[in-house]
């Protein structure tokens, strides 16, 4: 073994990168905001794992050999395509670096899983129990001193209710699903901790993930068999105790306006249906019934259509069918079984939030790209084990 791969595998890998997957998992929770969470990410995970494809080349060949990681690299130079018709007012540079960010992702993840993919799993478990400690202290906080709003914000770098969910939802999801695959040697621990996380949920007022992780369950009968059914039945539970306690959260708000936004964002998406507007280009949507001029399309998929036409489209749901096909080739492993759940959560989270695809760091990536570089990484790790 040379020098610089014996570095990557005895120091970049197991402890740089380790500790950059945590803090990039916690950070939100305890950063005092979100420019220094993406500070955190870019010297404790982008730049490790740089140099460990710097000084091991074949490392990057390695990780080029995953379909998943080709397409976005297609889906990336489509979008820096875009930016030569975007409406954007953003700094063209800065907009082109996002998508190395988040290649760094994939990188940092399988070069993790490829020295131990239980190093990866394991920090991923350390962060999702240290996120149900950090519920315990953000529910804590909103009940001593509840917002006027009504709905908890979160501690941190968090910002808002609805991006607060997206992170809560997240962990939540991984706990649910930990307890499907019977990932745990004692099956009582995922279900204590994934409860504060539930209620960390209810306190945002948010419905998305209550929806997610519906979506979730019946993906997981698929992966898990009846076991999930539990799962829909508690999330029946939980819903109609979040009527009997927030009624005004869940029920008031009725679809909030989301039918007319998204048919008239794909109306605009029409304009430009092939290529669309351009990446990061500003749109104001008028919707009957609201007083405000909305700009988020309140979809992923609607955001990509938009932004990059059907082209990006038709790129980024290759990316997530995919990863989709290489969980469902391999869904007796209880690694893909939880991973494939997480990048359901995401998704389904993505369909009413998260119009943000392509951000730096932040809570965003807890439904797109943290999940799918799990996957990605998992499966660069099978490939990589299964040589002969």
């Amino acid at each position: 073994m040379s020098s610089a791969q014996s570095f990557l595998d005895n120091f970049i890998a197991p402890r740089w990168l380790v500790l950059g997957y945590l803090v990039l998992l916690t950070g939100l929770f305890w950063v005092a905001t979100g420019s220094l969470y993406t500070k955190l990410y870019y010297g404790l995970m982008a730049t490790p794992a740089l140099i460990g494809l710097i000084i091991a080349p074949r490392n990057l060949a390695m990780i080029l050999r995953e379909p998943m990681v080709l397409t976005f690299l297609a889906f990336s130079a489509w979008l820096l395509l875009s930016l030569t018709w975007t409406r954007t007012d953003n700094d063209l540079i800065g907009l082109a670096k996002r998508p190395l960010y988040v290649f760094m992702m994939f990188a940092a993840c399988a070069l993790i899983a490829c020295k131990d993919e239980q190093l990866l799993l394991k920090a991923l478990r350390i962060g999702a129990a240290l996120a149900a400690l950090a519920s315990l202290v953000n529910l804590a906080l909103y009940f001593a001193t509840p917002p006027a709003e009504g709905r908890m914000i979160g501690t941190g770098g968090l910002r808002n209710p609805l991006l607060t969910s997206h992170v809560f939802g997240f962990f939540c999801a991984y706990w649910i699903a930990a307890w499907l695959t019977r990932s745990e040697r004692h099956e009582w621990l995922p279900v204590l901790l994934s409860l504060p996380l539930l209620a960390a949920l209810l306190a945002t007022g948010s419905r998305t993930p209550l929806l997610a992780l519906g979506l979730t369950s019946v993906w997981m009968l698929v992966m898990t068999g009846r076991r999930a059914l539990y799962l829909v039945a508690a999330l029946v539970l939980v819903t109609g105790i979040g009527i009997v306690l927030m009624p005004e959260a869940l029920l008031q708000r009725g679809a909030s306006s989301r039918p007319q936004l998204w048919s008239e964002a794909i109306r605009q998406a029409g304009d430009h249906l092939w290529f669309g507007h351009g990446y990061d280009s500003k749109f104001t949507f008028e919707v009957g019934g609201v007083i405000e001029v909305l700009s988020d399309p309140h979809n992923v998929e609607l955001a990509v259509l938009l932004e990059l036409g059907l082209v990006g489209l038709v790129l980024w749901l290759l990316m997530y069918s995919l990863a989709f096909l290489r969980c469902l080739q391999l869904r007796y492993d209880s690694k893909f079984q939880l991973a494939s759940a997480l990048v359901v959560y995401g998704l389904s989270a993505g369909l009413t939030e998260g119009s943000s695809f392509l951000s730096r760091p932040n809570e965003n990536w807890f439904i797109i790209w943290i999940p799918l570089s799990l996957v990605a990484a998992l499966s660069i790790s099978q490939r990589l084990q299964s040589k002969p």
